[in-house]
């Protein structure tokens, strides 16, 4: 079968916007022997020895610090400590770095003892101050709450007015352990007063309000839940505020001022989860609500019986004439739900006849044909799309109503149909999304027919009334097209109106490769991973210069004084040095943000937050230079590409990706996309670290490699993320045939699925991707492919 013919089927499984997507499928399979491959140019972090000298082992304790080896880290200060000739400068970052690494691994007593052992020999060292502050944290894990608040105090006495508000937060936390709740909280209300970030305040505020609620002081948590509504522009975050403000009222025996709180949830935020609550709340208690209302709530939180007994009350006690469309709507789609589909069209006809010029009139012409083909009657469904497209073109649902008709033919094997709906579609919409979408399935359909002529003109409609990236698609497949008829030449110019169509997007990529030979994914002839890094900096500094009319001749590097004096950047240098990761980074990105069309601050702040290991804030920074400049990453000078596409922990990607016989490159891509190399990232189904493992993957993982006494959290280490993310990444190749494509659509969407997409559209990775039936995973595949071209463009030699 040709290529363009399993393409065919590839589309149609990945452009399903009728049928839901099918659950995943988890791995089970047990993996084989990796394949051997050639070294890469960077050695892997070397063991200490005992020949080398104190600032290579500091250099490795360090090293291994870095990558959440706390253990070893532990172990290798210790080897430098046991050396008092190493001189006090190496001997004082010892005790300290091997307190953190204890702190960090949650070895609360070694914590302690190592960081009274700097504090006792180093009390003048400018760490002192943070080494108060860690020790006070590792005493708290070990209960010892009066040393505890000691150690806080005297830190705040070293460093008054920087990050008082968290030094307050931690001795209320102490009190509140010890049952002297009035006590945390006067402390508590000195942290907010104190002052801090944003979205850390709000986290304190609502910590705060939720201890008064308990403790019985309604009105001071209700002050507290006020003042987060006053800042607070999240629609979901207010609607969560709004109903615990109204579960203290309640709490505190203030039924009437809950009720008030409950009643804005669900006017104000009807669609969240908040308002289903709030209004369980008011019915439990006996109060009315307004049946309108209540049935949107309840359609919105699934509970589509309780939605049409509420509709149904409110349809009987309003006149008709006063029913807003919006309410025939929803009491249509919940009938719907429930498999009463002859109700369902009664409501949406309603629509139709009482409201021919709302706009709620062409959204009850296609419930109708959506309800006739949930109902099982697809001829029913496409009369009454087609009688829509007809009767009313110049509706906005016009353009659907004919992809739909479009693809419940193709769908009943009806091609010639399909294909004649789709084109109509493309000239009568063009630039249309639902047009672009049809014009791509009558290529897809015309192709499975062999009728090539008609893909080739379908393509051409694409591509001259498209635009970006539905353009570079069009060319790539004409490109293919004609390279498949032999037709050299043709290809080669469909490729090249291609790759300038999106540049920097997939289907420009791929078209580059295709022009170049290059297979997907394929990797360089060798690596380059060093670089005159001093020259290359002087270079970018050139650019700077030139393109933003920067005056200054001197370094531009250096933080400027008014960065250096910035309480943000203090503020947030200082909770990063006390581990208060998720604080300091909501000061550094507040930062960022407030400078990202300040092109020289913006490259300070990448350069000094590169520094200290804010690594995906600084890769932000760069990205704010080019976004301003309008450039994409690889028309910046290699300096500056490079930061925005680095290779952090290259000392660990590099021996994994060894291992296991795939290319460095794709896995440093997998982690920019998955976590922009940030350790600690977290996502909603629980993913963690720099390569984001779930749960249940990451506990399969642990067993494979016999990791011992594993926990999630071990996710947030990298030298585990990344261990667990090399190995589940060479897992899904292998058990592929090391087709690229299909392993990463297995890594994010499981293997089961992307076995399912395998089958449908066969290995060539352009089809694959095409066919991909989530469109998260497709994209997902897509961003890879575009990063990985970024890293093999800046880090492949030969």
């Amino acid at each position: 079968m040709g290529l363009l013919l399993v393409f065919t089927g590839a589309l149609l499984a990945g452009c399903d916007l009728i049928a839901p997507p099918p659950q995943p499928i988890y791995i089970t399979a047990t993996p084989e022997e990796p394949l051997p491959t050639a070294s890469p140019t960077l050695p892997p972090t070397p063991i200490p020895t005992p020949t080398d000298t104190p600032d290579v082992t500091l250099r490795i304790a360090e090293a291994q610090l870095r990558n959440g080896q706390y253990e070893q880290a532990i172990t290798t200060y210790q080897t430098l400590l046991d050396q008092p000739q190493a001189g006090a400068d190496l001997l004082a970052a010892a005790a300290y770095g091997q307190g953190e690494a204890a702190l960090r691994a949650g070895q609360f007593e070694a914590a302690v003892n190592a960081l009274t052992l700097f504090l006792a020999r180093y009390p003048a060292d400018e760490r002192a101050p943070w080494a108060y502050f860690l020790r006070a944290d590792a005493l708290m894990g070990l209960g010892q709450w009066q040393a505890a608040a000691a150690d806080f105090q005297q830190y705040r006495q070293l460093r008054p007015g920087i990050i008082d508000s968290y030094v307050y937060e931690r001795l209320g936390d102490i009190l509140l352990a010890q049952g002297q709740t009035a006590e945390a909280l006067a402390q508590y209300e000195q942290a907010v007063q104190a002052g801090r970030a944003l979205v850390p305040l709000l986290a304190l505020r609502e910590k705060v309000a939720q201890i008064y609620a308990n403790a019985g002081q309604t009105a001071a948590a209700v002050t507290h839940y006020d003042a987060i509504l006053g800042v607070a522009r999240n629609a979901g975050y207010r609607a969560e505020i709004l109903f615990l403000a109204g579960q203290a009222l309640a709490l505190g025996g203030d039924q009437a001022g809950a009720f008030v709180r409950y009643r804005q949830v669900m006017a104000d935020y009807p669609d969240t989860p908040y308002a289903y609550q709030a209004l369980q709340a008011l019915q439990e208690a006996g109060q009315t609500v307004d049946p309108a209302l209540w049935g949107r709530i309840s359609f919105a939180a699934g509970d589509y019986n309780s939605a049409i007994t509420a509709l149904h009350q409110y349809t009987s006690q309003t006149p008709l004439s006063e029913i807003p469309p919006a309410v025939h709507l929803t009491l249509g789609r919940a009938y719907r739900e429930v498999g009463n589909f002859s109700a369902a069209w009664t409501a949406f006809q309603t629509v139709i006849d009482l409201a021919p010029t709302s706009p709620e009139f062409g959204v009850a012409l296609l419930e109708q044909g959506r309800t006739r083909f949930v109902a099982g009657d697809t001829a029913g469904a496409i009369e009454r799309y087609r009688y829509l497209a007809e009767t009313y073109p110049q509706l906005p649902e016009a353009a659907e109503a004919l992809w739909r008709i479009g693809y419940l033919y193709d769908a009943q094997a009806q091609a010639a149909e399909a294909l004649a709906i789709f084109e109509r579609l493309g000239k009568s919409y063009p630039g249309n999304q639902w047009a672009m979408n049809g014009l791509l399935r009558a290529a897809t359909i015309a192709l499975k027919q062999n009728d090539l002529a008609t893909a080739e003109r379908v393509l051409a409609a694409l591509g001259a009334t498209g635009t970006g990236q539905d353009v570079a698609a069009a060319y790539l497949w004409l490109g293919r097209l004609a390279r498949q008829n032999g037709n050299t030449a043709q290809a080669e110019s469909a490729f090249r109106a291609a790759a300038a169509a999106d540049p920097g997007g997939y289907f420009s990529i791929r078209a580059e490769d295709l022009l170049a030979g290059r297979g997907a994914f394929e990797p360089p002839p060798s690596y380059r991973f060093e670089f005159e890094n001093q020259v290359e900096l002087g270079q970018a500094e050139d650019w700077l210069r030139a393109t933003f009319g920067i005056t200054q001749t001197e370094a531009l590097w250096p933080l400027s004084e008014r960065l250096a004096a910035d309480p943000r950047l203090i503020a947030g240098r200082e909770l990063w040095a006390v581990l208060a990761v998720s604080e300091a980074s909501e000061e550094f990105y507040s930062l960022l943000d407030e400078y990202k069309d300040d092109p020289l601050a913006s490259y300070q702040l990448a350069i000094w937050l590169r520094g200290i290991g804010a690594y995906p804030h600084s890769i932000t920074g760069v990205a704010n230079i080019l976004k301003k400049a309008n450039i994409p990453t690889l028309a910046a000078p290699p300096y500056l590409a490079r930061m925005r596409y680095p290779i952090f922990y290259s000392d660990l990607v590099i021996p994994e990706a060894q291992r296991y016989g795939f290319d460095p490159l794709l896995l440093f891509a997998l982690i920019r996309q998955e976590s922009l190399f940030d350790r600690y990232a977290t996502a909603a189904a629980g993913e963690k670290g720099l390569t984001q493992v779930i749960p249940g993957t990451g506990d399969y993982i642990a067993t494979r490699l016999n990791w011992p006494d594993y926990d999630h959290s071990d996710l947030f280490r990298p030298y585990a993320s990344i261990a667990f993310g090399a190995y589940y990444l060479w897992e899904q190749l292998n058990r592929f045939g090391f087709n690229i494509p299909v392993g990463l659509a297995a890594y994010n969407a499981g293997p089961g699925n992307a076995a399912s997409w395998l089958e449908a559209s066969g290995s060539d990775p352009d089809v694959f991707i095409e066919g991909i039936g989530f469109e998260g995973t497709r994209t997902y595949v897509r961003r890879l492919y575009e990063h990985y071209h970024v890293y093999r463009q800046l880090y492949g030699a030969g």
